[in-house]
């Protein structure tokens, strides 16, 4: 039996003109930052769940709120502030992180976004320090970095979804697209995202409270840490499954 083709869709059950709007992305990575500031951000600024990415390379493992099932991968949108933000709760295979960040990417230009922000963690070695990095996909995000004061990373590596999606974005010289990285150093660090979502508030004048995030890290910090190890062990497991299984043609 041949693998099944990779399908990506972006099912929205509300339409929404995105044209204008900026784009938060909020993908697992080091220290969940990305996933901790995009869902508390979505929450608290009470965004409206429009729609969802339907995709079969997502493992099989799916969370339940209130008696419910809840999609891997969620579009939200505030029509106010015209703020979009993508959450995924799944780390995405390594061997499907291309076509998930060109998909994406596809998905912004049909929709003529305005901007990218993605959050993210990055380990800078320096223990205490709430400082926040920046990467640009072109001269122009990274004159935008530069306005609110964000350290760019001169030299260095960048792996996963989120650098895929701004070398795709490099393309259009136009477009701004950035990623802000807050300084981790916990395996689910509330107060990275905390120091991403205060410099995000005063990018696009926001108006958020973080000091209820990092009051409750220490009980969301084990229920999010357990849900990805479950995702994780199921994941090796069906890797060990698959790879045991005779493949016919």
């Amino acid at each position: 039996m041949e693998k099944e083709e990779i399908k990506i869709e972006f099912v929205e059950k509300i339409p929404v003109n995105f044209s204008g709007y900026t784009l938060i992305e909020g993908f697992p990575g080091m220290g969940l930052v990305g996933t901790i500031g995009a869902k508390y951000l979505a929450e608290k600024m009470k965004f409206e769940e429009i729609g969802f990415i339907d995709a079969n390379i997502f493992i099989p493992i799916i969370r339940i709120h209130d008696g419910i099932p809840v999609n891997p991968s969620r579009i939200y949108v505030h029509r106010e502030k015209k703020i979009a933000i993508i959450i995924s709760e799944q780390i995405i295979p390594k061997y499907y992180t291309e076509k998930m960040a060109k998909s994406i990417v596809e998905w912004i230009e049909e929709n003529n976004f305005s901007r990218l922000i993605s959050l993210e963690g990055i380990n800078a070695g320096e223990t205490g320090q709430e400082k926040i990095y920046g990467i640009a996909s072109n001269p122009k995000s990274l004159e935008l970095l530069k306005k609110y004061k964000v350290q760019s990373i001169k030299e260095g590596i960048t792996t996963g979804i989120t650098s895929l999606i701004l070398l795709e974005l490099k393309k259009d010289e136009n477009f701004e697209a950035i990623s802000l990285l807050g300084n981790v150093n916990l395996q689910a660090d509330y107060k990275a995202s905390a120091s991403i979502l205060k410099k995000l508030s005063e990018m696009l004048e926001l108006s958020i409270d973080t000091a209820p995030l990092i009051n409750e890290a220490k009980k969301t910090e084990k229920e999010l840490l357990k849900h990805f190890q479950d995702i994780k062990k199921t994941g090796d497991k069906m890797e060990k499954f698959e790879d045991q299984t005779p493949m016919t043609t």
